[in-house]
């Protein structure tokens, strides 16, 4: 009944199925490898490298004031590639600001050579990331998903590939925060070709007054989107942060890696679903079409999809990661029992998160945002007081943390589908 409306030969499942396809590949290949990857690296290598990665996060959420979003959008191409320019100058000064205060930072606190390798890693590995989303936007805009595809199994197989080569070198979390720079840089090299292909089409198309009107046409992506974007970062920042502070690097490291394995329906299958809605929600918005019937849909499906994957993490997780990780690896599986409900949750709002910025509702969006983010910062803020006042161990808080926000993911989703059903309805008038 569920499936009676989708049409499997439709441009949505078709495009869905190519970004699927390639992504599904890079996803295999890389959590294939993890099992080796967990027994060569320590519970602490991977904290230390899970905060490096959410600082990263959190520069490439403000690298274009979110102008990337808006590539996709425009009717004309060519105001769509002024936009990917304007995006990419907003990159440019971001990490050229990020890496002068780096630099301002490690003279001032240190002056060893590694504390400098990290901070230029930080800023070129920001750059590339934020050159990445720059490029599958323009990407999902010409509607190429096979070059998305290619781009994720690069850089999925040239990551992975020196990490291990570091796990044997036994180079420790600065191993794997080299492999993840060295496979992000390999990867772009197809949004990076595009790039200057689409430079030398639009070689006349030099107008900042034109830049200038864009930028203000779509400022509700820096005003309203970025603020959110910020808050979602900042967010996992602090997590990372209360985690290390009362608890223990090894605990995050435990607890990243736990989180990262329930994102794994996100990547496989949300991420792609997620950008091929996008785009097919723009255009029926542009049309004047709909877009309820499509988002229900989607809806039903990725709960179906989700069942399985989560209801075995649920009730297997602790003697299941300890197979496939390692021994050490136990208590992330048990970390992982505890935020089953959360995760799955979490990965149909995240999947359907952009469907807002299609009807200009950021607002709304901005608010779940900043909701989210104080419910998850007052909980793990306060995690030593909580536990303490209810005798909790770390587990029983976690288990706590997951329910409260499961049930906030589930009243999300339903606003969000009256919200879009409210829309279609104004529009229809």
């Amino acid at each position: 009944m569920m499936w009676s409306n989708l049409n499997i030969r439709s441009e949505f499942v078709k495009s869905v199925m190519v970004l699927t396809s390639g992504t599904v590949i890079a996803q295999i290949a890389s959590y294939a490898v993890t099992p080796i990857i967990t027994r060569l690296f320590t519970t602490e290598d991977f904290g230390e490298f899970g905060v490096f990665m959410r600082v990263v996060a959190f520069l490439t959420a403000i690298g274009t004031a979110r102008y990337e979003l808006t590539i996709p959008l425009p009717k004309l191409h060519q105001h769509a590639f002024l936009l990917f320019r304007l995006s990419l100058k907003i990159a440019l000064i971001t990490t050229g600001v990020s890496l002068l205060a780096g630099l301002a930072v490690w003279s001032f606190y240190s002056s060893s050579v590694e504390m400098l390798a990290i901070v230029l890693l930080l800023s070129a590995t920001t750059f590339f990331m934020i050159f990445k989303n720059i490029g599958t936007n323009w990407a999902i805009r010409n509607k190429v998903f096979r070059r998305i595809s290619a781009v994720n199994i690069t850089t999925s197989a040239a990551t992975n590939t020196f990490k291990l080569a570091a796990g044997f070198w036994g180079w420790g979390a600065f191993g794997l925060i080299c492999a993840t720079f060295v496979g992000t840089t390999i990867g772009v090299f197809w949004f990076v070709k595009d790039f200057f292909s689409s430079k030398r089409n639009f070689k006349v198309l030099q107008s900042p007054r034109k830049m200038r009107w864009l930028s203000h046409h779509y400022r509700e992506f820096p005003r309203v989107n970025l603020p959110h974007t910020l808050i979602d970062t900042t967010r996992e920042l602090g997590i990372a942060f209360f985690l290390t502070y009362y608890l223990s690097t090894a605990t995050f490291g435990a607890y990243d890696l736990s989180f990262k394995m329930l994102k794994i329906p996100l990547l496989l299958i949300g991420t792609s679903i997620s950008q091929v809605l996008f785009q097919k929600a723009s255009e029926k918005f542009a049309d004047r079409s709909a877009l309820y019937p499509l988002l229900r849909r989607v809806v039903i499906i990725l709960l179906a999809l989700s069942i399985v994957p989560f209801g075995v993490v649920f009730f297997a997780g602790t003697p299941l990661f300890a197979f496939v990780f390692g021994s050490e690896w136990e208590f992330s599986g048990t970390i992982a029992e505890a935020l089953a409900p959360w995760l799955m949750m979490n990965f149909v709002a995240s999947t359907i998160s952009l469907i807002p910025s299609v009807i200009q509702e950021l607002k709304w969006f901005f608010w779940v945002g900043v909701a989210t983010s104080i419910i998850q910062l007052s909980l793990f803020g306060f995690f030593d007081v909580i536990a303490q006042m209810f005798d909790y161990s770390a587990i029983e808080l976690f288990e706590r943390i997951s329910w409260i926000m499961t049930v906030f993911f589930i009243i999300v989703i339903i606003w969000e589908l009256r919200l879009i059903k409210r829309s279609d309805e104004k529009r229809a008038l």
